[in-house]
C-alpha cells in the first residue's frame, strides 16, 4: 500500500490522467497504471438576469456545459445548457403564466 500526497500547486479539475509507475530496489520500472481524475467539485451557483411577466426566456451564466434547471412558481421545469462562455437561455414554457 502507498500513499502519495497531491502537491499543493497541483490544481486538478477533472479529466487530467495521472501516471503512476514503480520502482523496485533494483531500479526496475513498472509498467505505467493510469487513472483519470474525476469532478466531485459543485459549480458556483448560476446567475439569473432579471426576469419580467412579458419575458419568454430566463437567461443568465453557469459553470460552461453545465446543465440548468429552472424551477417555475407552479412546479414546472425547464432546462437549458451554459455554452462554452457560460452563458445560457431557457425558454419559459407557454403554460407558465408569470404575471
Amino acid at each position: 500500500n502507498y500513499t502519495i500526497d497531491i502537491p499543493t500547486n497541483v490544481d486538478l479539475k477533472g479529466d487530467e490522467n495521472i501516471v503512476v509507475t514503480a520502482t523496485d530496489k533494483d531500479g526496475n520500472v513498472s509498467e505505467e497504471a493510469t487513472t483519470t481524475v474525476t469532478d466531485t467539485t459543485a459549480p458556483e451557483a448560476p446567475t439569473v438576469n432579471d426576469v419580467t411577466s412579458d419575458d419568454t426566456t430566463i437567461s443568465g451564466t453557469a459553470e460552461p456545459g453545465s446543465t440548468v434547471t429552472v424551477t417555475f412558481p407552479d412546479g414546472t421545469t425547464g432546462t437549458g445548457t451554459a455554452d462554452d462562455e457560460g452563458n445560457y437561455t431557457i425558454d419559459i414554457p407557454t403554460n407558465v403564466d408569470l404575471k
